[in-house]
């Protein structure tokens, strides 16, 4: 399954909102920023050592920046629609 990995303050919001759009069932995981340093935590820099966001997983694939994503997902689940 598709899995957003959201970062606060982010533009991983966008990512939200194409699965609502297209419908498609994912799951949504959310990261809190530093308070003090506004970087991602630990746990999400595992995933993208940048630690920048948009972050999605899709079984093995790991992908970042949010056109790559958008494309992907678009490819992969849009059937036509977008």
């Amino acid at each position: 399954m598709l899995t957003v990995h959201h970062l606060g303050k982010s533009q991983s919001e966008r990512i939200v909102w194409l699965c609502e759009e297209l419908g498609i069932p994912y799951e949504l995981k959310r990261y809190t920023r530093d308070a003090r340093t506004m970087l991602a935590p630990a746990e999400y820099k595992a995933l993208h050592p940048a630690g920048t966001a948009p972050v999605i997983t899709d079984g093995d694939l790991v992908l970042a920046e949010s056109g790559a994503i958008v494309d992907y997902i678009v490819a992969k689940f849009g059937a036509g629609r977008m």
